[in-house]
């Protein structure tokens, strides 16, 4: 349930931030693509998608695991973010690198390009970042069953 509250009061923290106005310069779906689709393959090549589906289950509070479940689940979220920010960074220096290469560096007023196209590479770490916020309490959640499942009795 609390989940579902900080979705929410992230989606309209962002919008409040973004502006409604300005919501499709923040739209590329090449680049989301550039991100989620390595998530997604790190979790079908190490047959990770169970126990990170099992996580946003804990997050709901819907069921109760095993040690290792958890233990699990919390491996494939970290993954996920993980793979998230390198790509994001991959995209990031990409976008930058052929930004700097397709610039004519003979005059000066072009030099204001290479800050049009900074926003444009820096979206992709937007996008890991945003992915990287999702999973964060999830991430937290893990760990605090995970703690509660392994020592009981000690206090957080």
């Amino acid at each position: 349930m609390f989940y579902i509250v900080y979705l929410a009061s992230m989606v309209v923290y962002l919008i409040c931030g973004i502006r409604w106005d300005r919501m499709l310069n923040f739209w590329d779906p090449i680049t989301l693509e550039f991100l989620v689709f390595p998530c997604i393959l790190i979790l079908f090549v190490t047959g990770s998608f169970q126990a990170f589906g099992r996580a946003f289950l804990v997050a709901f509070g819907k069921r109760e695991y095993e040690t290792s479940q958890y233990r699990e689940s919390l491996l494939s979220v970290n993954m996920v973010m993980g793979t998230a920010s390198v790509f994001g960074g991959i995209c990031f220096l990409i976008g930058i690198s052929n930004s700097i290469r397709s610039l004519d560096w003979s005059e000066l007023d072009n030099i204001g390009w290479l800050f049009l196209d900074l926003s444009v590479a820096a979206i992709s770490l937007f996008y890991a970042l945003l992915i990287c916020m999702i999973l964060l309490p999830v991430c937290f959640m893990l760990k605090k069953e995970l703690c509660r499942k392994v020592a009981p009795d000690t206090e957080i």
